[in-house]
């Protein structure tokens, strides 16, 4: 994992230089010259204030509006204050929000869901690729005229790999999740449920609750960082890696089309810009926030409070087998999720042979 967050850098390192600081997430100050119409932009994110993605969504807002000299404008709002997270894309394209910053996993249709993320699926590396070397971008401009014709999508982030389950007890092989009543959403739902899980739908939110209660045996929710802030290891000290259900999430910066027509070329291309720094700077930040994490649980593991499983590589390889069946039938059933998978599918081909190389 390591080895492919340095092999990011170098292709957005001078984005990067012009747009943030040399750590964290500094924003320059220097503002352009040239005087221009202001905007002020009504900009929601798809979750809470807590945790990374909240964080890298105010982010975004910040670098647009510092590196537009103040022009653009736009406060991030977390989810619910004007519109449900199930809403926003709506919103988005009638107007009521002109601007979100969102995952495709929270889209209504799972069809689409693969632009962000797929179980047994891309790593954040390939992703990148797809959507800026490859046709990832084409494909989300088309994909998006289908489901909601009236905005324009553009990559802007991404988070780094999810811990597969916590629990109340260890889950070292799929042979322990057989029967378990485990949380799960989307794609990954449906493979748990091919591979013996008695999957429950659920809000995130309401996991520490439901484990707390017996109402579920285990959940998958986020990466390290995310899930301590959560306090997940407090009532659910269990922890199975790696996260193969969710190696990589790409956020979506989704504007409504009117909005964008409406801004000038520099605007567009500020915003533009700013999201293509910020795919490498929210990434490498969720990878060293979850190693910092990582440390902690690590720290209760030694000291008995705390127990860290890994499932083996012949168990990862019947995921892999179970997901790539699943998805052929899915191919089948749902044209927008095949020319999504297909793409990346080809993708992955195209670039198969340096990959084994560099290993």
């Amino acid at each position: 994992m390591k080895k492919k967050v340095l092999s990011i850098i170098p292709a957005a390192a001078m984005v990067l230089m012009l747009l943030t600081g040399c750590s964290g997430i500094a924003r320059v100050e220097t503002p352009y010259t040239e005087a221009g119409k202001s905007y002020n932009l009504v900009y929601q994110c798809s979750t809470g204030t807590g945790g990374n993605p909240y964080k890298f969504a105010e982010a975004l807002s910040d670098t647009i509006e510092k590196t537009s000299g103040g022009r653009i404008n736009m406060d991030t709002l977390a989810t619910d204050s004007v519109v449900s997270t199930a809403d926003m894309l709506d919103a988005v394209g009638n107007g009521t929000l002109d601007c979100i910053h969102i995952a495709a996993v929270n889209f209504a249709d799972d069809a689409v869901s693969a632009l962000s993320s797929l179980p047994a699926g891309m790593s954040y590396q390939d992703y990148m690729g797809w959507y800026f070397a490859g046709e990832g971008q084409k494909i989300l401009d088309e994909v998006m005229a289908e489901i909601a014709p009236n905005v324009v999508a553009i990559p802007c982030g991404g988070l780094d790999t999810e811990i597969l389950f916590c629990s109340k007890t260890p889950i070292k092989s799929l042979d322990d999740i057989k029967g378990l009543k485990i949380r799960g959403v989307s794609d990954w739902a449906n493979i748990e449920t091919l591979l013996g899980a008695s999957v429950v739908s659920m809000a995130g939110s309401e996991c520490y609750e439901a484990i707390s209660r017996g109402t579920i045996d285990a959940f998958e929710y986020s990466g390290p960082y995310t899930n301590w802030s959560a306090g997940f290891h407090e009532v659910a000290p269990c922890i199975t890696v790696p996260g193969i259900h969710a190696p990589c999430c790409t956020y979506l910066l989704i504007i409504n089309k009117d909005v964008w027509n409406g801004l000038d070329e520099q605007a567009q291309n500020i915003i533009k810009t700013s999201c293509q720094a910020m795919c490498t700077q929210t990434y490498i930040d969720d990878f060293y926030s979850n190693a910092e994490a990582w440390k902690k649980l690590e720290e209760l593991e030694a000291n008995g409070q705390c127990t860290i499983s890994y499932m083996s590589e012949e168990d990862l390889e019947t995921i892999r087998e179970v997901a790539s069946e699943y998805y052929a039938e899915k191919c089948e059933s749902n044209p927008l999720f095949a020319k999504i998978y297909n793409s990346q599918m080809e993708y992955l081909e195209q670039t198969r042979g340096w990959r084994e190389a560099v290993g």
